[in-house]
């Protein structure tokens, strides 16, 4: 192996390191998401489960953007 081939293996290892790091971080932030996702959803149900008023809505689409769209489009 001369010495071309030693700097750019050299240099291939550090990018792979730094794209380990990153990897890591980003599975760490998806996997945080997912549990926050998961408390939001159980904290919802709870309220629903816990107050006769409140209606448990079918998942989809949060009414604010509903809104907006059906304002958008009765303006446009």
């Amino acid at each position: 192996m001369n010495d071309r081939e030693r700097h750019e293996l050299n240099r291939l290892r550090k990018e792979n390191e730094k794209l380990k790091a990153k990897l890591e971080k980003s599975e760490a932030a998806v996997d945080i998401l997912g549990k926050a996702s998961a408390l939001l959803e159980a904290l919802a149900r709870s309220a629903t489960a816990t107050d006769p008023h409140l209606e448990e809505k079918e998942p989809g689409r949060p009414e604010w953007l509903e809104d907006n769209r059906d304002e958008k489009s009765s303006s446009g």
